[in-house]
């Protein structure tokens, strides 16, 4: 994948088998499950999103354990807009879309030359609709938000190079109907002006033929936990600190279990927001793994970079929340 990448993620602030023997990986694609992190909007409120999330995939694990492997890395680079509305007091709607772009390249030791491959397109997009069961008050600390929806399979999932079908790590869709399903739970310590919170997401997927109807395709259904903090820092700065859990189950090829997929994996993410106005804000996070054990032996992430900005168009003066209370 192009640098200029990296320079668009500072400054700009699911996948697996295919026609062909290769490498799988049950690393994380489009982070479409982990970007809905939009708690309550106000009636008739409009907020928008445009994340940018930079995936660097260099690593390789058998179960828990480093392999000193580095022949091959993969790169992906996703773009995500979100639209939030306020249907009433307590649902809002929320749409995830995605643009993808990847790039995988093998060779990096031994004698052959190294070989980049790379491919983009538009990715699957999620449609969720939320319910705030206990809304927050003055006098209470505390939200519950639960939700469900569906990912809709709207990017390609057949793409190939040369005739060759790839695989699918390197698809920008999964070309499958899955049904989600979603919870948030926050705490607000006032004494300490610090917020706690929980978001919890399902993924229960379907398949889906790739190449030919003979040849189905299930990704293993999927859990996304978060645990986080966070709190205002200065001026009009915040700091968050997120503990990122995520466990896939096996593929399934054809109703059989596909070797080297699934697996667990927990990451940490600190984070720094800053409120530009009541209408604007900016967020910067890291991530890095902090535990990982897959099935087989498969590649996984090193590291991961995101950016993203938001803006409200709320009628009233209260501003807009990202999954949290407002903390100003």
């Amino acid at each position: 994948m192009k640098r200029t990448y990296y320079l668009l993620l500072i400054t700009f602030v699911l996948s697996m088998p295919s026609g062909i023997i290769a490498q799988t990986c049950s690393c994380a694609g489009a982070p479409l499950l982990n970007s809905q992190s939009m708690g309550a909007v106000e009636k008739g409120n409009v907020v928008l999103g445009v994340t940018a999330d930079f995936n660097k995939i260099d690593k390789l694990y058998s179960g828990a354990d480093e392999l000193n492997n580095r022949s091959s890395e993969r790169e992906t680079f996703t773009s995500l807009f979100e639209v939030n509305y306020g249907l009433s007091s307590r649902f809002t709607f929320s749409g995830t879309f995605s643009f993808v772009q990847k790039s995988r390249t093998t060779g990096l030791q031994g004698s052959i030359n190294s070989r980049e491959l790379e491919t983009s397109g538009i990715g699957d997009a999620v449609v969720m609709l939320k319910y705030d069961v206990i809304e927050q008050t003055l006098w209470r600390p505390y939200q519950l938000m639960v939700g469900g929806g569906v990912k809709a399979p709207i990017g390609s999932n057949s793409i190939r190079t040369d005739g060759i079908a790839l695989n699918a790590d390197m698809q920008p869709g999964t070309g499958s109907w899955d049904g989600i399903g979603w919870m948030l739970f926050s705490y607000t310590l006032r004494s300490q002006n610090m917020s706690f919170y929980t978001i919890n997401s399902f993924k229960k997927n379907s398949s889906a033929s790739r190449f030919s109807q003979d040849d189905q395709y299930r990704f293993g259904d999927e859990l996304n936990s978060i645990l986080g903090v966070s709190r205002p820092a200065f001026d009009r700065f915040s700091l968050s600190l997120q503990l990122k859990y995520r466990a896939a189950e096996a593929d399934l090829r054809n109703d059989s279990k596909m070797p080297s997929t699934g697996g667990e994996w927990m990451n940490l993410a600190p984070g720094l927001g800053y409120t530009i106005t009541d209408r604007f804000s900016i967020q910067l996070a890291g991530e890095v793994p902090v535990y990982q054990n897959v099935n087989g032996t498969q590649p996984t992430t090193t590291y991961k970079l995101t950016a993203s900005l938001f803006f409200s168009f709320n009628k009233s003066d209260s501003g807009f929340r990202l999954g949290l209370p407002n903390q100003e």
